[in-house]
């Protein structure tokens, strides 16, 4: 049976961009308003964590530190709402998924083209990719991301699942960026950006917008997703996300450095069309919240007292080797 959460994109839009944009309040309560809506969705929610970790902070797929309480899996998705965002995982997972349907036009004939033939192949050929990481596994110390990887190696769709198969693949190459400090989020949340083409709401709007200002609807759906939905409290530098960038103007036929000038004007009708459905679910996430507050707050400290907890036996664990 589908879930809540399911048949409404919104939670899940709104939960990702949440956590992108570093909005660590709204995560929570977020976060607890799935918790109330029962079992099945707090399933979802933890392939959602899983995901998103990989997607858009990979190297914290290594502390997928999970049990059987709902704050571990909150815990995992406020760690990445506060750092800074490392996308290297899945630019290279959505090149290497295009490869694997037959799209070679993400080649760029330099010598990282291997990388992308390498996930394609693992995708094609899953079982054989996770072998080959088992055997290079016993050569490591620094295992954890590539043991949850393998852990969570069946989780989401297959182009979601190649995110987590590139991580293990970067890990295993070593390319592993530095930790620099988190960055706060903009003070307000901008409830629109929910509605994208994933969403009903959002999909019918871009469609209505493209056929106003007569823009080809690929053209406007790219461009909304690269200025505001996949905008982030900070990120690293990452090459391969830039080079998935490139290749989606490539692919819809517009120049980076000029597309500001199609979304410009598009964003100011896309933000006026789409203002009652962005105060209707803002005003529903406050109410719920103005009734939840202990909840909520019940939840953060929960999960505070789990990341305490884990930095700590970190550090012990640092000891040990000193």
């Amino acid at each position: 049976m589908a879930t809540k959460t399911d048949s409404d994109p919104r939670y899940r839009s709104l939960l990702q961009k949440a956590v992108r944009r570093g909005h660590v309040g709204l995560v929570y309560t977020i976060s607890a308003f799935i918790e109330s809506l029962g079992s099945k969705q707090k399933d979802w929610y933890r392939t959602r964590t899983v995901i998103t970790t990989f997607e858009e902070c990979w190297p914290l797929g290594g502390e997928l530190n999970f049990n059987r309480k709902f704050h571990s899996k909150v815990a995992a998705l406020i760690n990445v709402t506060r750092a800074k965002k490392k996308r290297d995982a899945v630019g290279l997972a959505h090149l290497a998924f295009a490869l694997s349907k037959g799209d070679s036009t993400v080649y760029s004939g330099t010598p990282a083209d291997r990388d992308i033939k390498i996930i394609a192949n693992a995708i094609r050929r899953p079982d054989d990719f996770w072998q080959w990481v088992t055997t290079r596994i016993n050569t490591r110390q620094d295992t954890g991301l590539i043991e949850n990887a393998l852990r969570f190696r069946h989780e989401g769709s297959p182009c979601e699942q190649a995110a987590i198969q590139a991580a293990a693949y970067l890990m295993l190459s070593g390319k592993v960026p530095s930790d620099p400090e988190s960055q706060a989020a903009e003070e307000n949340f901008p409830y629109w950006v929910v509605f994208d083409k994933t969403t009903r709401e959002g999909n019918l709007v871009l469609r209505d917008v493209a056929r106003t200002l007569h823009i080809q609807l690929p053209q406007l759906e790219w461009v909304c997703h690269y200025f505001d939905g996949s905008k982030t409290n900070g990120d690293v530098y990452s090459s391969w996300w830039n080079r998935l960038c490139d290749w989606h103007f490539q692919k819809v036929g517009l120049r980076p450095e000029e597309a500001h000038l199609l979304w410009k004007p598009a964003r100011e009708q896309v933000l006026s069309t789409l203002a009652a459905d962005a105060r209707r679910i803002q005003n529903e996430m406050y109410r719920w919240k103005l009734s939840n507050l202990k909840r909520i707050e019940s939840l953060k400290r929960q999960v505070e007292l789990f990341i305490e907890h884990y930095k700590e036996v970190q550090r012990g664990q640092k000891k040990l080797f000193e």
